[in-house]
């Protein structure tokens, strides 16, 4: 590992390692190599004898035993012990693609899906690494160049996903340090690898600085998670605290485990830690994935039921408002009530004639009485309302409404919401209208405490239907009455359908009463 080495068979010259001319410029010293060797055998007994020259970078060298055999039994005894490790890294390398399609998928719906973008970043990392450093992956690929690259790359940059996935899904009271971590990780590992490139420092020296900076940076995020935890109490950090801190474990032990040259024996402590984040992360971030979007829906149900609430209350004050209307009307004319009644004292003493012709135009002044349209007086109100505005706009209104006076199952303030958007939609329909017969026509009956309700009214016979639902022609997106109209009716145990036909739209809506 990391110098150039030359094998003898009896004193004959059978395989030589290291030349530095075949390697790139950058290379200080060669990297690490897996070889078969198949000697010519002389005689019974055969001597090996293993030349190494000194590292360039390194005080240290470090040299596995040489496994002696048949090529068949070699290469079982390296797949017996390597298997497993060659198998987890491309394990983790698919994994990382597959969490971060997933990721790009689920920001669709939820932006806190980025958390499966840095996680399967992270399994990228990790698996480059042990993908790099397995000693099968070696015997398989032949070409240790960019083995070395890729092992040592995934070991310095690791820690910089799970800081990014951190920041994502705890919500830190103080993110700069956080940020500044991976920052400054993202900063060092480039560093190192311009280094590597300069021929100035090889990334196998470099090492031994992130032997420090990777373990130190996740303790440190450890310690911060169980901080946001136990003093604010946040939901992110108690998901994750477990993870993160086994991660942290397994990176500290790993480091005490090569310094003290166990590796040989204990070479995948910290590769189980990162096992176990993986699998417990990617359970518990689906999970907690599956609570956000839940928790979306409601809000997003809320909304639409303060939605709702406050159509009902504006519904509430065009009632109001027509009652003060009214109210004011019948002021007005008690008040000029008094000077006709002046008038017609003296018209009394003086000229039957213009007395005639006066309460002639009296008569024709009186307003006509309110319309009743139904016993629901709520009900009766709105219809009133538009029944007048179909009279300005000269839109032909015809009705027949039967409505309860009371209901226990739909309260005055649905109904309102039901024939207020109904009449409103077919208002703004007609006014749509250059040319052609604008009409409305709205009916109601009342059947097996079921009230039925249909509306026919002319339009432009321009709509735009997407799945059932009708895009407004004000904005340019869903409209919001009809969708309120069959969400009241649904929670009354009903329901509404809009449909065309030709230049006609027709609603129907049932609701229980």
């Amino acid at each position: 590992m990391y110098a150039p080495a030359k094998i003898y068979a009896d004193n004959q010259l059978i395989y030589e390692f290291g030349d530095l001319a075949d390697y790139p410029d950058f290379m200080v010293d060669p990297a690490t190599e897996v070889y078969l060797i198949a000697p010519r055998l002389s005689g019974e007994n055969i001597t090996l004898r293993m030349e190494f020259l000194s590292p360039v970078a390194r005080d240290v060298l470090t040299v596995h035993p040489p496994l002696i055999g048949s090529i068949k039994n070699v290469f079982n005894t390296l797949m017996s012990s390597m298997l497993a490790p060659f198998a987890f890294s491309t394990v983790q390398l698919l994994a990382g693609v597959l969490l971060i399609l997933i990721s790009l998928f689920v920001v669709m719906f939820e932006r806190q899906g980025i958390m499966f973008f840095w996680l399967g970043v992270f399994s990228l990392a990790t698996g480059a690494w042990a993908f790099g450093e397995c000693n099968l992956t070696g015997l398989i690929i032949k070409n240790p160049t960019m083995l070395y690259l890729l092992a040592f790359t995934g070991l310095f940059t690791l820690a910089v996903p799970i800081l990014y996935f951190a920041k994502s899904t705890i919500g830190f009271h103080n993110p700069k340090l956080v940020w500044l971590m991976a920052i400054f990780m993202s900063v060092a590992a480039s560093v190192a690898l311009l280094l590597q490139l300069l021929g100035l420092v090889p990334l196998s020296k470099s090492m031994y600085l992130f032997h420090i900076l990777v373990p130190l940076t996740l303790s440190i995020l450890a310690g911060l998670t169980v901080y946001e935890w136990l003093r604010y109490g946040d939901m992110g950090a108690k998901r994750f605290v477990l993870p993160i801190g086994v991660l942290a474990l397994s990176s500290v032990l790993e480091v005490f485990n090569y310094s003290i040259r166990f590796t040989y024996l204990f070479a995948s402590l910290f590769q189980m830690g990162v096992l176990f984040f993986i699998v417990f992360t990617g359970i518990t971030g689906g999970l907690y994935i599956r609570d956000v979007i839940a928790l979306k829906n409601k809000q997003q149900a809320l909304a639409f039921e303060m939605n709702l609430m406050e159509m009902q209350v504006e519904e509430q004050k065009k009632h109001s408002l027509l009652l003060v209307e009214n109210a004011q009307a019948l002021g007005q004319q008690r008040h000029d009530l008094r000077h006709q009644l002046a008038v017609l004292q003296e018209l009394a003493d003086s000229d039957n004639d213009k007395l005639k012709a006066h309460l002639n135009s009296l008569v024709e002044s009186i307003p006509l009485t309110p319309k009743s349209y139904c016993g629901n007086m709520a009900v009766n109100a709105i219809v009133s309302r538009y029944a007048s505005i179909c009279e300005k706009s000269e839109i032909a209104f015809d009705t027949h409404l039967t409505v309860p006076q009371r209901s226990e199952q739909i309260p005055d303030s649905s109904l309102c919401v039901i024939f207020g958007n109904l009449l409103e939609n077919a208002v703004e329909a007609c006014g749509r209208m250059t040319e052609g017969h604008k009409f409305i026509r709205l009916n109601s009956s009342v059947q097996y405490d079921v009230l039925t309700i249909t509306m026919d009214n002319s339009f432009d016979g321009k709509v735009s239907e997407e799945n059932g639902r009708f895009r407004s022609r004000k904005r340019e997106e869903f409209g919001v009455g009809l969708s309120s109209v069959q969400t009241v009716a649904r929670k009354s145990q009903g329901d509404a359908q809009f449909e065309q036909d030709g230049l006609v739209f027709l609603s129907s809506v049932y609701v229980r009463i």
